[in-house]
């Protein structure tokens, strides 16, 4: 018995050693794998560029050092045409740029399979590294496009300089032609004395000519009027004399956005400003499907030599047109906006003699974040100027985020285009705004623009009547008729998160029988507008509380008609009659419904 359990004690021991062997084991298989390292993103990219044939370091460095072969060859070359054909140079070229587009066109897929092999990161680092890859991606393509513009440039045949044949030249021929000059000049020279003693009479009379165009008269011996015209000069002025200084123009210095940048300062106009606002405003954006929304901006611009830096001005928006494709996340201003730029440009320059030009483009990302993609940079140097890009200049905002944040994007001195990591500050397109407005004395854009004629019929399919769904109805406040610009404007001002009375709205009275409808043309901060009367007031309040409504309004119950109250928690708008100088209590006479319902009715009729 005893040699038994000697036995089994002595098995135990041997098979020890290989079961904790095996539980460690074990264990291994059941710890996780521990997480990447997020320094090795941006060395999983590099590696990819490398094993791309036409990305990698090596690839880029032989068709450079290819470009500049080419460029040496041509230099100060005489039979530059026959190398050109013997070495197909302009085939070489044309290769190089297709392979070009293709990697440009191939460059989201190329990041996105290496964010794909790191799944832990978040969103933000997502977004950071997509912008670092791009901005990797986009000095490559910039420096291969720079050496061919300079190689095709220098593939330009110019002609030669040897105008005249000197060794079959007629000299006969050249002795008379000199000799008739000289006598020309002579012959001009007597008549210019004899001239001058007959002018040494005083002039008749002057008359100031009273014609629709400038121009300047003078009565002739005959008593003839001669008018002489004053020519306008066709080379237009580079100047922003008017703009320094103009409380109009926001003054955004470059120091405080960028650490560097060829564009110094730039004055962007109070109402460029609020009609980029209202370009996203009026959209009325729905988070739950973003869409990108863009346009053109004009304005002027001047270049300080010693500094190499520019001076720009935005002043003018030109929207897309109508084939413009804007889906999500994704922009497209399609061809049209090129036509409408450049008759912009035209009328601008013909009613001001001064040099307007394309100074902005603006764009948004919905939801992802501020920052300059590839694709922006390939619209970037499309737009640039041929002989002066640096002073193009690019805002890209987030509408989705809380104060609409906004980055400026400009060219550096070497013709690179600043990226996000360069920014120093954000801006807020709701802070611009609210200053645009200040210094246009607090009106807002409906209220700046001039007011239509006072209509006294109008058609139901383009005014939402909040009263129609009441329970009951009172016939000197039958219904509420909101058009659409009055809509946008409570949506603009909800923008703001004010409390209390908003806004006032104003329109007029339609009388059908004894039942009188109250129409809202516009709704604004004024108390009165021009050939609109006030119609009714717009509050905003945490509930739809009779005291509170009343007392916020009870100024103007004397005035108005209705009163319309929004209620943020419920997103529920409620309109209240105002009937004998005070509000309605009794709810079934109130209108109710969603304000989102009012913005679904102004998308479907723009559809």
């Amino acid at each position: 018995m005893k040699t038994i359990q000697s036995f089994a004690l002595l098995l135990s021991l041997l098979l020890m050693p290989a079961f904790f062997s095996g539980a460690s084991a074990a264990g291994q298989k059941k710890k996780k794998p521990e997480p990447v390292e997020q320094v090795d993103v941006m060395e999983a990219f590099r590696k990819a560029l490398q094993n791309d044939p036409f990305l990698s370091d090596q690839a880029q460095e032989n068709i450079n050092g290819q470009i500049e072969q080419y460029l040496d060859a041509l230099l100060n070359r005489t039979d530059k045409e026959d190398y050109m054909q013997r070495e197909d140079v302009a085939g070489e070229v044309a290769a190089w740029r297709q392979e070009l587009q293709h990697a440009k066109e191939g460059s989201s897929l190329t990041i996105e399979k290496v964010l794909e092999q790191y799944q832990n990161l978040d969103a933000e680092e997502r977004t950071q590294y997509r912008a670092s890859m791009e901005t990797a991606l986009s000095e490559k393509f910039i420096k291969l496009e720079r050496n061919l513009d300079r190689l095709e440039k220098e593939m330009e045949v110019k002609p030669t300089n040897q105008l005249i044949d000197w060794e079959n030249l007629d000299w006969k021929l050249i002795g008379t032609i000199i000799g008739g000059l000289l006598f020309l000049i002579i012959l001009i020279v007597i008549i210019s004395k004899s001239r001058k003693k007959k002018d040494n009479t005083p002039p008749v009379s002057n008359y100031s000519h009273g014609g629709n165009g400038p121009g300047e008269g003078q009565v002739s011996a005959d008593g003839n009027i001669v008018v002489r015209r004053k020519t306008a000069t066709i080379l237009k002025k580079q100047s922003l004399e008017d703009v320094i200084d103009n409380p109009n123009y926001m003054q955004v210095d470059a120091i405080d956005f960028c650490y560097e940048s060829a564009v110094r300062r730039m004055y962007i106009k109070n109402t460029c400003i609020i009609d980029i606002y209202n370009m996203y405003a009026e959209d009325l954006r729905n988070p739950e499907n973003p869409k990108e929304d863009g346009c053109m901006v004009l304005g002027r611009w001047v270049h300080d030599p010693e500094s190499n830096e520019y001076y720009v001005s935005l002043e003018e928006i030109v929207l897309p047109g109508d084939d413009a494709v804007f889906q999500e996340y994704e922009l497209n201003f399609g061809g049209k906006i090129k036509l409408k730029v450049l008759e912009q440009l035209r009328k601008l320059r013909r009613e001001t003699n001064l040099q307007y030009d394309l100074t902005c483009w603006v764009h948004s990302h919905p939801g992802l974040g501020v920052f300059f993609s590839n694709s922006d940079v390939s619209v970037q140097m499309q737009l640039k100027h041929p002989t002066h890009p640096n002073f193009l200049t690019a805002i890209v905002v987030d509408i989705l985020t809380p104060m609409q944040e906004l980055g400026i994007f400009t060219f550096r001195r070497d013709q690179n285009i600043n990226s996000k990591n360069d920014l120093k500050k954000m801006y807020s397109l709701i802070e611009w705004y609210q200053w645009a407005k200040d210094s246009l004395g607090n009106q807002p854009q409906a209220a700046a623009k001039s007011a239509p004629a006072v209509p006294r019929e109008f058609k139901n399919v383009d005014y939402f009547n909040t009263l129609e769904h009441a329970g009951e109805h009172i016939d000197v406040c039958n219904g509420v008729q909101l058009s659409k610009n009055a809509v946008v404007d409570m949506c603009m001002a909800l923008s703001e998160q004010a409390n209390g009375l908003v806004g006032k709205l104003h329109g007029f009275a339609s009388q059908k029988g004894a039942k009188a409808d109250y129409v809202a043309e516009l709704m604004s901060e004024k108390d009165e507008e021009p050939k609109l009367s006030l119609t009714g007031c717009f509050v905003v309040a945490p509930h739809c509380s009779i005291p509170t409504v009343r007392r916020a309004v009870e100024s103007y119950l004397n005035r108005i008609h209705f009163v319309l109250v929004y209620t943020p928690g419920d997103g529920l708008l409620t309109t209240i009659p105002v009937v004998d100088n005070d509000l309605i209590v009794e709810d079934t006479f109130h209108g109710e419904q969603k304000l989102e319902d009012l913005k679904t009715w102004i998308k479907k009729g723009r559809q």
